[in-house]
């Protein structure tokens, strides 16, 4: 009789040749013979590869509808915002201001008029939005806001071997990568955390008067969904700081959740009383909703002109103060 010490033995040893054995079987027969692939003179042999539409409602290859990433249960939204409307200041207390950000803005303040009409850019990007309000606005002050070094310096930055050289071809220098640059007269381009910058111009008692936010990421994932800025903890903020808001967006369930975002943070504080009721200036354009982009003269930035080059379709959802909003 074999002891069990052999018996343990035996199997294993049998284990790993049948392992071997099919390993070297699944490979052989995957081995093919090389196959002569007819070629066509007459047409280019060079493939151009693209992507498409996935599902049949998808106008391009860049479409964000319902089909691709369904809109979130009411329920669950309101629960999420409103939960955010009474723990902003835990919130603030809990997320110090980064260094950089807070330096960024000490810096910047010395251009500022705090009289004079500010418009806020947040997320521009390579700042072509901000340029172009800069010429839309001469009697304001505005002010491109993005986390990004190189998207902000991206128009005037070109890659020279292993370094980026500005556009006279010299290199970088500390002054050129400040924090902050005067464009112009009356646009300042900042690179700082967006959030924590909000918090800076609140704190300061700013005079936002407008305040862009163009095409943010959608973080269409659901597991990223308190990532976009209407059920992000900051919402409230943004709520805030005040101006007249314009959204833009190539998805459009993306817009009409934000609206939503704001009607129910102003059911939140319309029965609190130990909170100011910010949603209530724009409860009215809230109700209105977003709308479809039709004039097609200019793009505000890179993504707007792609998605006009492609006939992509966007949305715009403006939330203007009234006070006359309902109640």
């Amino acid at each position: 009789m074999k002891s069990p010490n052999s018996l343990i033995c035996f199997y294993f040893v049998r284990s790993l040749t049948f392992n071997h054995c099919g390993r070297f079987a699944s490979t052989y027969l995957r081995r093919k013979e090389p196959q002569a692939i007819p070629v066509d003179c007459s047409k280019p042999t060079i493939e151009v590869r693209r992507r498409h539409p996935i599902f049949s409602s998808m106008k391009t290859q860049y479409t964000i509808n319902d089909d691709v990433c369904p809109p979130m249960d009411p329920g669950e939204l309101k629960k999420i915002v409103q939960k955010h409307c009474s723990t902003l200041d835990t919130f603030l207390e809990k997320k110090p201001i980064a260094k950089h950000t807070q330096e960024a803005f000490d810096e910047i303040s010395t251009f500022v008029n705090p009289e004079k009409p500010i418009i806020l850019d947040s997320g521009c990007g390579t700042a072509r939005s901000t340029l172009l309000l800069g010429e839309m606005y001469r009697d304001h002050t505005v002010i491109g806001i993005d986390r990004s070094f190189v998207r902000l310096s991206r128009s005037s930055i070109i890659k020279g071997g292993e370094t980026d050289l500005l556009a006279d071809g010299t290199v970088p220098t500390d002054k050129s990568m400040r924090p902050f640059q005067a464009v112009s007269s009356n646009v300042l381009l900042v690179r700082a955390e967006l959030i924590d910058f909000w918090r800076c111009c609140w704190d300061a008692g700013w005079n936002i008067s407008h305040h862009y936010i163009l095409y943010p990421n959608p973080y269409p994932k659901k597991n990223r969904v308190k990532k976009r800025f209407y059920a992000h903890p900051s919402f409230p903020l943004l709520l805030k700081i005040g101006g007249d808001m314009t959204v833009r967006s190539n998805w459009e369930g993306y817009l009409k959740e934000f609206a939503d975002s704001v009607e129910y943070a102003h059911e939140f504080y319309s029965t609190s009383k130990s909170h100011e009721n910010s949603a209530l200036p724009y409860l009215e354009d809230a109700r209105k909703g977003p709308f479809e982009r039709l004039d097609k003269s200019f793009a505000f930035t890179n993504f707007e002109k792609k998605y006009d080059n492609v006939g992509e379709r966007t949305f715009e959802l403006q939330l203007r103060r009234s006070i006359s909003s309902a109640r």
